[in-house]
């Protein structure tokens, strides 16, 4: 009787291990997700300001882009209107006197 009491209490020892093995296996477990969440959520702020950042840069890039390119295009336009403005001043009764004469009829 005495060898079944010890191996029963032998088996209620070795029970009580396994149990406290897996409420340990299990707080581990809560406590690695909860530090996976944590680096998760620190990766993710870091990608959001890293694109953040990378959007301001091309917006300030293209906004740049763009106003060069608008003074490109009015230096075209004030150098066009110049060399009409001269062609006019220089052939201006050229052109009056074919436009005249298209409307005559000659």
């Amino acid at each position: 009787m005495e060898q079944m009491e010890t191996v029963l209490n032998r088996l209620s020892e070795i029970e009580n291990a396994a149990v406290s093995l897996e409420e340990k296996a299990a707080e581990q477990k809560k406590q690695i997700a909860a530090e996976y969440e944590a680096k998760t959520k620190a990766f993710d702020a870091g990608l959001d300001a890293q694109t953040q950042e990378k959007l301001k840069s091309l917006n300030e890039k293209l906004k740049a882009d763009a106003e060069n390119e608008l003074l490109k295009m009015r230096l075209e336009t004030e150098h066009e209107l110049n060399a009409m403005e001269q062609e006019y001043s220089q052939n201006h009764e050229k052109l009056a006197e074919g436009i005249f004469r298209k409307m005559i009829g000659e």
